[in-house]
């Protein structure tokens, strides 16, 4: 068998890896780069996409998915395999995608609406703990990966070998969705490895950093800007906000969610909630909406954002995208980035290359949609909302996978420290074989 790695390696953005056996080709996710080398890195498959039979997506970030309807525009006509929630998620995030690339001047589209369309008529939902057969060959399984509504690890059989897909792990502080399944057992295993030279702090130091960065803004009567990634952080720090409020540890402050594909995706995770964890399933199953509150409004018409920026007083501002590349969020950071009394709240993993990794890193001036721009506002990050297991969660996770302990472990999908770091940890801790692989070279197993 033949594994070959075409995005996410050595790097965060790009996800996606090429299995060959004697009788059939597939891919585990097809996702799309987000760095400044984007266009060009998306542009091209290093692999002819009608040699591939089928397609295994662990969620629906555009990471993982994004180069999905280009698959299809270029060949390919195999089925996606993927959770039912995926499916609908990744649906609203591709056509999302496909308005993005209209809007751009500097490069034709990578696909079309209509491409999006003829992918997801493929798109073949599966249950968790289910075996499906998907060819002559290849038997898989999936198992809850705990990182957004709909991921999952995927146990793939075939050769005689048990050969585990982690996609994304969860990190297991996160409210609303369930922690990561334990795997039971495995031959080969490619684990991925965002946090894996860090350890996240702690969710309640996250909550309290949250609540004084709200808190200052109020008393200055200022404005929180908090780029969110319209998948899982927006319904994650709604839920946040919300909690605040009931208990009292908030003053009552406007809220605004600006972003239609992010209230899309709440509307989809309001419609999955018995597939939440156990505190989120049984607040919905009273009947609390966990996304809603008094002074929350969902913006979906984008003339409106010039209007929630006049508005006097101190305010929150929710908007895309994650990265500040993009989005919403470009207009308020044109803004209120140059007032000191207003604060940019960082509660994303920043990739190299991003506006929002330069702000992260201390710039004083950026550019914004061609337009430079002093940087007096508070900038700060928080490492606590990650969706992300951290260095301690992923060797936990990889410690549990005992009958029998795989072979070989494969690390990807980080920037090459946090790679080399968490082999050195396996290697440590565990005792097992690692390999942070290179792109395009083939790996036999």
């Amino acid at each position: 068998m033949k594994i070959s790695f075409h995005g996410a390696c050595r790097e965060v953005t790009g996800s996606c890896i090429l299995v060959e056996t004697e009788k059939t080709k597939f891919l585990v996710d097809c996702g799309m780069f987000q760095d400044d080398e984007t266009y060009f890195k998306n542009e091209i498959f290093s692999f002819d996409p009608c040699d591939i039979d089928f397609v295994l997506l662990t969620h629906s970030h555009i990471d993982h998915c994004g180069r999905i309807p280009k698959l299809y525009k270029e060949g390919f006509t195999g089925n996606v395999y993927l959770t039912e929630p995926t499916k609908q998620i990744a649906e609203a995030m591709l056509l999302d995608s496909a308005k993005v690339f209209l809007k751009e001047k500097e490069h034709s589209p990578l696909y079309f609406e209509k491409d999006v369309l003829e992918a997801t008529n493929h798109f073949f939902s599966l249950k968790y703990n289910k075996e499906k057969m998907v060819s002559s060959d290849v038997k898989i399984k999936l198992k809850d990966a705990g990182h957004v509504l709909g991921s999952c690890v995927f146990e793939v059989f075939v050769e005689g070998k048990k050969i585990i897909f982690s996609g994304d792990l969860g990190n297991n502080a996160s409210p609303i969705v369930k922690n990561p399944e334990i795997i039971d057992g495995a031959d080969v295993l490619f684990v991925e490895s965002t946090y894996g030279a860090t350890s996240h702090d702690s969710r309640e130091s996250g909550r309290q950093a949250l609540k004084q960065a709200i808190n200052e803004v109020v008393k200055n009567n200022g404005v929180l800007m908090i780029p969110v990634f319209a998948l899982e952080r927006s319904q994650e720090i709604i839920f946040e906000l919300k909690s605040f409020l009931v208990k009292g540890q908030i003053p009552s402050v406007p809220v605004f969610l600006d972003s239609p594909l992010a209230i899309k995706i709440t509307d989809i995770y309001r419609s999955f909630a018995n597939s939440f964890d156990e505190q989120a399933f049984e607040l919905m199953k009273r009947g609390e909406d966990i996304f809603d509150f008094r002074g929350l409004k969902y913006v979906r018409k984008p003339n409106q954002s010039k209007k929630i920026s006049a508005i006097k007083g101190a305010k929150i501002i929710l908007a895309g995208s994650g990265m500040c590349t993009g989005g919403r969020i470009g207009g308020y950071l044109k803004k209120h980035l140059g007032n000191s009394k207003n604060k940019l709240l960082l509660v994303s993993f920043q990739v190299e290359g991003t506006l929002g990794r330069s702000l992260a890193e201390g710039a004083k001036t950026v550019v914004v949609d061609n337009q430079k721009v002093k940087v007096r506002a508070g900038v700060s990050s928080l490492h606590s909302f990650s969706s992300h297991a951290d260095q301690e969660q992923i060797i936990n996770w990889v410690s549990e996978i005992k009958k029998p302990k795989p072979k070989t472990v494969f690390i990807v999908h980080g920037e090459e420290e946090s790679g080399l770091a968490l082999e050195q940890k396996i290697k440590e801790k565990l005792n097992l074989d690692c390999i942070v692989p290179f792109s395009d070279k083939v790996y036999e197993i």
